[in-house]
């Protein structure tokens, strides 16, 4: 005679391969999680770096001082990433080492500082041909700007011409906030010496 199992064994049975499976599910589920979190990228650093060459304050010029036209600027020198000559027609520019503000305002920002206080009400103009780091010479810091000098009523006919180069200055090769400050006191030294020429009308 034939027999058949016993309807609770046969759900005993079936309950235990339901968990048999859930469990291997479930740990399966749990592989792949952790499979595809170790492939994850990492999240990488930032290493851009952002600079300011103007002083935070400006102090406001006095009744009748000099004022200062925006600065023109070289080509090179235009953009936010900070231009480096590595040849004598060849610049690089360095994507973690930027401008955090136009490079023109900066420099007419010191400028305007320092002259703000020469008084005579006469105009200047300035043109910026280098302000970076040249690698090929040492690592040297220069500056060349040509100046023109007008008188209140900002007559050309009646203006006076200079150019300037900053006195020589080397940088590390290590700490880019010493770059900086490098390129600072080279403008700052192109302030002073239009300061000098206006003076002396």
């Amino acid at each position: 005679m034939k027999t058949f199992p016993d309807h609770s064994v046969l759900l005993a049975r079936g309950s235990a391969a339901g968990r048999a499976l859930r469990s291997s599910t479930l740990w399966s589920v749990v592989g792949c999680l952790l499979l595809v979190s170790c492939n994850l990228p990492q999240p990488q650093a930032d290493t851009v770096r952002n600079f300011t060459l103007s002083s935070p304050v400006a102090a406001a010029p006095v009744a009748g001082a000099t004022q200062v036209r925006p600065v023109q600027l070289a080509g090179h020198l235009r953009g936010r990433t900070m231009a480096v000559r590595v040849a004598a027609n060849e610049v690089v520019y360095l994507e973690d080492v930027r401008w955090a503000e136009p490079f023109d305002e900066a420099v007419t920002s010191l400028l305007r500082a320092r002259l703000g206080s020469v008084g005579g009400g006469a105009i200047v103009t300035v043109q910026l041909q280098r302000c970076e780091l040249v690698r090929p010479e040492g690592n040297s810091v220069q500056l060349a700007a040509t100046w023109t000098i007008l008188g209140p009523t900002g007559d050309a006919a009646a203006g006076r011409h200079g150019s300037f180069t900053a006195s020589p200055r080397t940088w590390d090769g290590r700490d880019y906030g010493a770059l900086v400050g490098q390129l600072h006191d080279a403008v700052a030294e192109l302030g002073d010496a239009i300061a000098v020429a206006v003076e002396k009308k």
